[in-house]
């Protein structure tokens, strides 16, 4: 490859051109309104953000405190169980020894106990005796047409439902009219 200085001359030229076009164009100091106008701009997308950051902080809060109330939910559940065996003896105990009552109140006794340490935790019953059906509340396992009742009321309960805080732990298991 010869050097004859031919390309580096053509560099030269355009490093000349660009220099001056540079220099010929003038450089357009923005107005005071045009920068007034981007520092509102900017200003209100701080502030977007700054709410935007605010209402996500305040979110995750919540969600904090709601992972921390219904941390418990899963072993209340499977101590609800427990419940439905100490309420089932209950019943048996009535029919098969009626006349048992020492055995029968010591029962009765541990099922108030079992419900107030579950008071304790904020579980509470769900009502449903004379209670108008409602399936957020209620699972229904059966309907049966009675005439002394009215439509949509819940006759029976076949197993407890329990609330933890505003939340169903369990439905509750009804008969409701129909």
């Amino acid at each position: 490859m010869k050097d004859n200085g031919e390309p580096m001359e053509k560099y030269k030229d355009l490093a000349e051109e660009a220099t001056k076009s540079a220099q010929a164009a003038p450089v357009e100091e923005p107005s005071i309104e045009d920068l007034q106008a981007e520092i509102e701009d900017l200003k209100d997308r701080y502030l977007r953000a700054y709410a935007e950051m605010d209402n996500m902080r305040k979110r995750q809060e919540r969600d904090r405190q709601d992972i921390i109330k219904y941390s418990k939910e899963k072993i209340l559940r499977d101590f609800l169980l427990v419940y439905d065996a100490i309420e089932k003896s209950i019943s048996t105990a009535n029919e098969l020894y009626p006349d048992d009552e020492p055995f029968i109140k010591g029962l009765e006794m541990i099922e108030r106990l079992f419900l107030e340490t579950l008071k304790k935790h904020n579980v509470e019953p769900i009502e449903t005796k004379n209670m108008g059906f409602d399936p957020t509340y209620h699972e229904a396992m059966m309907q049966i047409s009675r005439a002394d009742v009215d439509a949509g009321l819940v006759i029976d309960e076949l197993e407890k439902g329990f609330m933890l805080h505003d939340r169903v732990l369990r439905p509750a298991k009804v008969t409701v009219s129909g």
